[in-house]
């Protein structure tokens, strides 16, 4: 079957496949704790629309033990096999803190870690591998076949760090099962709860593509969120139209002197010409 590369780059903007999140990061190689121990912090999504395997592998140079600390929704999973493998083979210690979420492959890449911490009210994740496939159905068989053992894979690595047999773990990857730091400890995950300060970016992310999201986890639905401040509809307009701030505000500039115009030039209370130029201005800002 030909491969068909879905992910190349449409201009210079790549809309992530979790189509809304809030307070991303990824910093790494720079700082390092009391302890002499470098901290990654890996707060948004694996591959091409976050942290790809690349990146990641050049902040693992020369950092000696690692702090990990983990809030990812997941994402490419070969991304996510070679950055696991690269911690594996590091030359330090490595411990992971899964501070609020490890998702998909975003829970292999946490397997990596000699010592595993979970804070009490974050999650593990674990399901089948997804792909898109075009073709006839003999196509479909061969890519059900090697879906079948990318998942064969990810359940071995599983296995081979926590307590569970790998028949149970494939029925969890099966019925996607999202666990809590306890049920994380109980079927070894993890290896014990620990208190995370409050610092660093505060990542929340769409998670809607999945289908058994635990409430806690759930994003807020539209009517919902109600803009109370002008800092709030910035905000607003840069998670879900994916704006800079820069854009935000100079549409905010154009609809102001639109409010402000002659009403023999307004519909509904707006200046429409001046309203085609913001969209102007918007497309090349």
């Amino acid at each position: 079957m030909d491969k068909i590369d879905f992910t190349a780059p449409l201009g210079d903007r790549r809309e992530r496949f979790f189509a809304r999140s809030v307070g991303t990061k990824f910093g790494a190689g720079t700082k390092r704790n009391e302890g002499g121990e470098t901290q990654i912090d890996l707060y948004d999504e694996i591959g091409y629309w976050g942290v790809n395997a690349k990146r990641f592998r050049e902040s693992l140079r020369g950092a000696g033990d690692i702090v990990l600390r983990v809030n990812s929704p997941g994402g490419d999973v070969f991304d996510g096999i070679a950055m696991y493998n690269d911690l594996v083979a590091h030359d330090g210690n490595v411990r992971v803190e899964v501070t609020g979420i490890a998702a998909s492959i975003a829970s292999i890449i946490a397997m990596a870690g000699d010592e595993i911490t979970i804070a009490p009210n974050a999650f593990f994740m674990v399901h089948n591998a997804w792909t898109i496939g075009l073709g006839n159905r003999h196509d479909f068989e061969e890519l059900a076949g090697v879906l079948a053992k990318i998942d064969d894979a990810l359940a071995r690595t599983y296995v081979s760090r926590t307590s569970t047999g790998i028949r149970s773990i494939k029925q969890m990857m099966d019925d996607e099962t999202w666990l809590t730091a306890k049920e994380a400890i109980e079927f070894g995950f993890a290896d014990k709860e620990i208190k995370v300060a409050d610092d660093g970016a505060k990542a929340k992310f769409d998670l809607s593509v999945f289908g058994s999201v635990p409430d806690a986890l759930k994003w807020p639905s539209d009517d919902s969120f109600d803009p109370e401040t002008e800092r709030d509809w910035e905000r607003l307009v840069m998670q879900d139209a994916g704006y800079s701030r820069s854009k935000v505000r100079a549409l905010k500039r154009v609809l102001k002197a639109s409010s402000d115009a002659d009403d023999t030039t307004q519909d509904a209370g707006v200046d429409l010409s001046k309203l085609a130029a913001a969209a102007r201005e918007l497309a090349t800002i």
